[in-house]
């Protein structure tokens, strides 16, 4: 329970500990992050890239990136003009067909763009003939579609965002710049997919979305 308190809350270390029944702060640091890195560690088990082979369409997955705000002092090269903050940035995979999260990289700074991301693990992931389905920062990928006029692509990309909401509505990974060791931000990530995860797998899906290759 405390480490689910620290990552949809992230409040101030006295304010989780009162939480806590009152406990020192130094004791629910200890605990709370011990069982976030527990939670994450649930991240093979939970979200699996095989996962995505369901049916016989060509497009398995849409794949984006996503930012979190950082406390990692000034370095250009993690320098977030959206935040105007440094920010770490994490590829997302999720199943077309059931919406499911079933890729997760990272994280990698915020000067990376999506593409080259992609490139470190994920296009090579695919199997033959297989592509997926991403925004146009993705643009001169063949093995990913782009193409803005497909109606279908712009609802799966669509539902992609809203995973990526969904990831945030924990605090730790939302509007609160996270304080703590960027090292352990990488467990707080995971561990946050592993909850949302099992919630999809358990009465609360993201909306689902019709999906065919258009071959013509």
């Amino acid at each position: 329970m405390w480490a689910l308190y620290f990552l949809k809350v992230y409040g101030k270390e006295e304010d989780c500990s009162n939480f806590a029944g009152g406990v020192d702060e130094k004791t629910f640091r200890k605990w709370s992050h011990t069982f976030v890195e527990a939670i994450s560690f649930l991240e093979s088990s939970v979200i699996i890239w095989d996962a995505r082979i369901i049916g016989d369409s060509q497009s398995l997955v849409t794949i984006d990136g996503t930012d979190m705000a950082v406390e990692i002092g000034f370095n250009k090269d993690f320098f977030g003009v959206k935040f105007n903050h440094s920010v770490l940035k994490y590829e997302v995979g999720v199943c077309i067909e059931t919406g499911y999260i079933v890729w997760i990289n990272g994280p990698f700074r915020c000067g990376q763009n999506d593409l080259n991301i992609s490139r470190t693990a994920l296009l090579g992931a695919l199997d033959y003939g297989e592509s997926a389905v991403a925004d146009s920062g993705y643009v001169g990928e063949p093995q990913v579609g782009t193409e803005d006029e497909k109606e279908m692509q712009d609802i799966a990309r669509a539902r992609h965002e809203t995973v990526n909401s969904r990831l945030k509505t924990f605090e730790v990974l939302g509007d609160a710049r996270f304080r703590h060791d960027p090292m352990f931000h990488s467990s707080c990530f995971r561990a946050v997919a592993v909850i949302i995860q099992l919630s999809f797998e358990n009465g609360a899906p993201p909306f689902q979305v019709t999906f065919y290759d258009d071959e013509e």
